[in-house]
């Protein structure tokens, strides 16, 4: 029971998480000029879960009420030569399972997702011509993604199912921002549920400039211009586009914690969300961040009830929920303050913090 103010809060016993993110590889078969893996720092870029492991993964999931398995995080799940394997037993234990994928060897891999059932299915495009998909997400062809994604929609066509849903991520850039308007046309193409449009983390200040739009008022602008042609296009051909917040000022709110999810790293590590799974650097809103991991233990060692019920990880829960934490975007002092310079801590004394965290702000949307 911990107090605040007048209030006296007490922690649900029974509480368990109901979502889970699993990191079966750090390996990639792209190099993305925006992705994370090109500033980790504590980690390989070839690591893959076991098979063995991930039997024992999902008794743990099972056994602590686990209702859904996300496949993401910092590798591309396909990469994995036991993916399917992984999915399939996912499956027979009856969890709903989630793949996001860069896309690439969809089509190798389309035909068996769709037998096993896959639930949801995201896919990154960041692009919708070939020109411009290959600037941002370099090592990959628009045109192979395409084609598994059609492929899928003749599967689903020919056997009357709505399953796997598709979505399409889109990391919007200064490098990509005026094919917003053909995001539309796309999405209805290959008859993907929704495209969501994000704002990208650059991984420095001179990416940022290069990269983003976010704070650019020109291209603030250009976004402003668009949005009436971009509204049109929308419902002339019924693909569905979300946007994200282009504004600091929101109501926060975490999916991790408002989904009872957690992020289990490919060696067993327990982390609270995708962003502090592993320590890397990046810069937003003008400022450069370390981002030191986050873990608070390891099902390799402890059942993850136990890990999901310890006092540090249910406190953090409960701050990263309320947001009892300043706002470090809001914050005018932001470009001077050594604090808001990792997520170790922050002005308020949490320790650690999301007070720099723009998934919260929904400026940046979380692949969950």
């Amino acid at each position: 029971m911990q107090k605040v103010g007048e209030w006296l809060l007490e922690y649900a016993g029974d509480s368990n998480p109901r979502e889970m993110m699993v990191e079966v590889t750090t390996s990639c078969n792209y190099d993305c000029i925006h992705c994370f893996r090109n500033t980790m720092l504590n980690q390989g870029l070839n690591e893959f879960m076991s098979f063995e492991f991930f039997k024992t993964l999902l008794r743990e999931a099972s056994a602590s009420g686990v209702e859904k398995i996300s496949f993401s995080g910092w590798g591309e799940p396909l990469t994995h030569p036991e993916i399917l394997n992984f999915i399939s037993e996912a499956k027979k234990g009856g969890f709903k399972v989630l793949l996001n994928t860069n896309g690439y060897l969809l089509l190798d891999y389309v035909d068996e997702l769709f037998r096993v059932g896959v639930d949801e299915l995201y896919v990154s495009i960041d692009g919708v011509s070939e020109e411009v998909y290959k600037l941002i997400r370099r090592g990959g062809t628009l045109s192979r993604v395409t084609e598994g994604l059609i492929r899928l929609k003749e599967l689903k066509l020919a056997n009357n199912s709505f399953k796997p849903e598709v979505y399409l991520q889109f990391t919007l850039t200064k490098l990509n921002i005026h094919e917003l308007l053909e995001l539309p046309e796309y999405v209805m193409r290959v008859n993907a549920h929704q495209a969501v449009v994000s704002n990208v983390i650059p991984l420095s200040k001179e990416l940022e400039k290069k990269l983003s739009c976010y704070g650019d008022i020109e291209y603030m602008n250009v976004i402003n211009e668009i949005g009436d042609e971009l509204a049109k296009r929308i419902f002339a051909t019924g693909g569905k586009i979300s946007l994200p917040n282009f504004s600091h000022t929101s109501e926060r709110n975490c999916p991790f914690i408002s989904k009872s999810a957690c992020f289990i790293r490919f060696d067993g590590a327990v982390a609270p969300c995708i962003q502090y799974a592993h320590s890397w650097t990046s810069n937003f809103a003008s400022v450069t961040r370390t981002i030191k991991e986050v873990i608070f233990g390891n099902i390799t060692k402890e059942h993850l009830l136990d890990i999901w019920r310890k006092p540090e990880y249910v406190r953090f829960r409960m701050n990263a929920y309320f947001f009892r934490m300043p706002s470090c975007f809001e914050c005018n002092l932001r470009e001077y303050c050594h604090i808001t310079l990792s997520n170790e801590s922050d002005c308020w004394g949490n320790i650690p913090t999301c007070a720099s965290c723009p998934y919260s702000y929904d400026v940046t949307r979380c692949p969950l």
